[in-house]
C-alpha cells in the first residue's frame, strides 16, 4: 500500500473514533485538541473519556461497533480502536461508500490513513511513522528528531532567514524561475551558515536581502541578453 505524508488542518472536521479503551481514548483527544468535532461510539467509555464528555470535548454515543451503518456518513474521518478484527471489512466498506478517510488503529497493513508520532520546535514541525512495525522505534527516533531540534540553536536561524527571504522576494516581486534559483543558491550558501551557526538572526536576514537583490538583478540581465 501506498500512502503519503501530509499535514492536514483539522479544525471543524467531523472524527468518528469506535472503541471507548486506550487507543480510542488516544486518538479521540488528539484529534479534540486539533479542533476537530469528535464523535466516540462504544458501549464502554475510559474514565479519561467520560471525563472529556462531560467537558464538552467530545461527544459519546453508547452503541455497538457491529450496529454502526449511516451514522458514519457525516464525518471525514472514522478511526477503528477496537479488538474485533472481523469488523474491519465492514468499515472499509462503508469508507468507500461514504467517502470517509479511514484509520484501522487495529491494523496498521491495512489501514488507509497512519497517525504518527509526532514533535516539533519554534516552526518545525515532524511525523514519524513505521507503518506498524514498530511503535516503540518510531517514538525513539521522534526522541533522536527531537533532541536535535532542541540542541541545534543553528536551523531555527536558518529557518527564519529563508522565511524572511520568501517574503522578502514576493514583496519584490522577484519571478518565480528567479526565486527557485536564488533559494537554491542561499541553500547550499556556507557563508550564511556561518552566520547562522552564530546566532545572528538580523544579520542573516540582511546577508539573504542582499543575495537576493544581487542575482535577481543577475538573472534579470541573462534574460533581457536573451
Amino acid at each position: 500500500m501506498m500512502r503519503i505524508a501530509l499535514f492536514i488542518e483539522f479544525e471543524g472536521k467531523k472524527v468518528a473514533v469506535i472503541g471507548g479503551g486506550y487507543v480510542g481514548t488516544t486518538r479521540a483527544k488528539k484529534f479534540s485538541e486539533m479542533g476537530a468535532q469528535v464523535t466516540v461510539f462504544s458501549l464502554n467509555f475510559s474514565e479519561e473519556l467520560l471525563k472529556l464528555g462531560e467537558e464538552g470535548k467530545v461527544k459519546l454515543v453508547r452503541k455497538e461497533a457491529s450496529e454502526l451503518n449511516d451514522e458514519l456518513k457525516e464525518f471525514d474521518l472514522v478511526v477503528v480502536a477496537i479488538g474485533d478484527l472481523a469488523l474491519n471489512s465492514k468499515f472499509k466498506e462503508l469508507s468507500k461508500k461514504y467517502r470517509f478517510l479511514l484509520n484501522l488503529a487495529n491494523n496498521a497493513e491495512e489501514t488507509e490513513v497512519v497517525v504518527p508520532f509526532e514533535g516539533g520546535k519554534d516552526g518545525i514541525r515532524f511525523a514519524v511513522t513505521t507503518e506498524g512495525k514498530s511503535g516503540v522505534v518510531a517514538r525513539k527516533v521522534r526522541e533522536i528528531f527531537q533532541k536535535v531540534l532542541e540542541n541545534d540553536k543553528t536551523l531555527f536561524v536558518y529557518l527564519n532567514a529563508m522565511e524572511h527571504l520568501k517574503k522578502f522576494m514576493k514583496q519584490k516581486e522577484i519571478p518565480v524561475n528567479a526565486r527557485m534559483r536564488i533559494y537554491s543558491i542561499l541553500g547550499s550558501s556556507s557563508e550564511l551558515m556561518e552566520i547562522a551557526e552564530r546566532g545572528e538572526v538580523e544579520e542573516a536576514k540582511k546577508f539573504v536581502e542582499k543575495i537576493a537583490e544581487e542575482k535577481a538583478k543577475d538573472f534579470r540581465g541573462v534574460e533581457d541578453g536573451f
